[in-house]
């Protein structure tokens, strides 16, 4: 005998099936709007959490650099040579930038910035007078415009951009000591701070630039002075030579801490003992860790609540709509339908149920997700394509769950006692 071909059946499954979703909808209108609220809320706290995740990652990196490779720190000598400008011990070569390149082709967004530090001497030239007035600070050699690229929360009063080898940036408490304004001239003269003594060689000859611009930062920087890298490392005698490179790499801090492995071991590769030191700048990447952390715990404790509360509203709509159709399931088992082909025909009227909300509920979310976030925090927080599959997948399987456990009341339907009397 040859077997029944099950075409037939299946086919008369998905005609009921699509029957149920069509027919006296009234009884599944409260199901559907749970699970089409449900759906929009958690399409709305995903679109709110990558969205401002990127928003955040963003802001942070106005606060300059989060990573830094340095020299391998080693106890200097006490000879006081050993901490005068002409003296490259504790310093990196400009050749770790080539070493950079790779990771810049691989990380798009990844910003390196070479600096060198010198302790010098300020003067204020004064025509006429007896003393000139003069401080000692910090000489910082960068590319300027690239560290207010790097730090946007940085304040410039006049906005001078690059400089060349004749201008420099000095800070508000620089400004403020010897009341120097732009367009002023100062000299400078590479000093070693820590002993109080001149360079080796007697008193060296004084270089003169042109202040193009005052700045603020409202941190150490306010006391120091800046210019073009190649201008300090001539006048310091230190050509080739850096203090530090800062880097500031994009995404979330897990993203960084891959990226900060990945430059140890590069540099830890190096024939003999390492030379360069890769740090993160904690207090930046904890902080950014830690409101994501926050904000990622809050997401997911609303998620579950939500989805908790739509799910036993599903479960007592599904459970009612079980309950009235008592008597087709009666009339189906009477005809010969088992118990597991009845339940199968309303799991899939649950699933579908959420196939339809989750998709009309997803795009009401990320409509919604542009309107809050131009409302609250004034930014366009942009469409996320995958909340769409995933809101869909949740809600469906949601459906289903709540679906399942009215369903065994099929199992207890007699037909001979429902369908007495008919």
């Amino acid at each position: 005998m040859t077997e029944p071909n099950p075409a037939p059946r299946n086919s008369l499954f998905w005609r009921l099936w699509l029957r149920a979703l069509t027919v006296r909808r009234s009884q599944a209108a409260v199901a559907v709007a749970s699970l089409l609220v449900g759906a929009a809320i958690l399409s709305m706290l995903l679109g709110v959490y990558s969205g401002a995740q990127r928003a955040m990652s963003e802001e942070f990196r106005a606060y300059g650099a989060n990573v830094i490779l340095a020299p391998v720190f080693s106890p200097p000598a006490l000879s006081a040579t050993n901490r005068a400008p002409g003296r490259s011990e504790g310093l990196l070569s400009e050749g770790v930038l080539d070493r950079l390149m790779a990771f810049r082709d691989h990380i798009p967004g990844l910003t390196a910035v070479p600096r060198l530090d010198v302790a010098v001497r300020i003067e204020r030239p004064a025509p006429g007078a007896r003393s000139r007035e003069s401080m000692n600070a910090v000489a910082v050699g960068a590319d300027y415009a690239a560290l207010l690229s790097l730090n946007r929360g940085w304040r410039e009063l006049v906005s001078a951009g690059s400089l060349d080898s004749t201008t420099c940036v000095v800070g508000r408490r620089v400004a403020e000591r010897l009341r120097l304004q732009p367009g002023d001239t100062i000299e400078l003269e590479p000093w070693a701070l820590t002993t109080g003594e001149s360079p080796p060689g007697g008193n060296a000859a004084l270089s003169q630039f042109k202040i193009a611009d005052v700045l603020t930062t409202g941190a150490s920087e306010d006391g120091q002075v800046f210019l073009p890298l190649a201008t300090l490392q001539a006048l310091a005698s230190l050509k080739g030579k850096v203090s530090l490179v800062e880097l500031s790499v994009p995404g979330s801090p897990r993203q960084i801490e891959r990226v900060i492995q990945a430059l140890q071991a590069e540099f830890a590769s190096a024939r003999g003992a390492p030379v360069v030191e890769v740090r993160p700048i904690r207090q930046i990447v904890e902080s950014e860790g830690k409101v994501l952390g926050t904000l990622r715990g809050l997401v997911i404790w609303l998620t579950i609540l939500i989805m908790t509360i739509i799910a036993l509203c599903v479960m007592a709509t599904m459970t009612a709509i079980v309950l009235e159709r008592r008597k087709d399931i009666a009339v189906m088992k009477a005809l010969g339908a088992a118990d597991r082909l009845v339940m199968r025909l309303f799991l899939a009227e649950g699933v579908g149920l959420g196939l339809v909300s989750g998709l009309a509920g997803a795009l009401v979310g990320a409509a919604a997700v542009q309107d809050l976030g131009r409302r609250l925090f004034g930014v366009d927080l942009g469409f996320t394509w995958w909340t769409l599959p995933l809101v869909s997948i949740a809600t469906m399987a949601l459906a289903g769950l709540a679906t399942f456990f009215p369903v065994r009341i099929v199992r207890r339907i007699q037909p001979a006692a429902v369908l007495k009397g008919e």
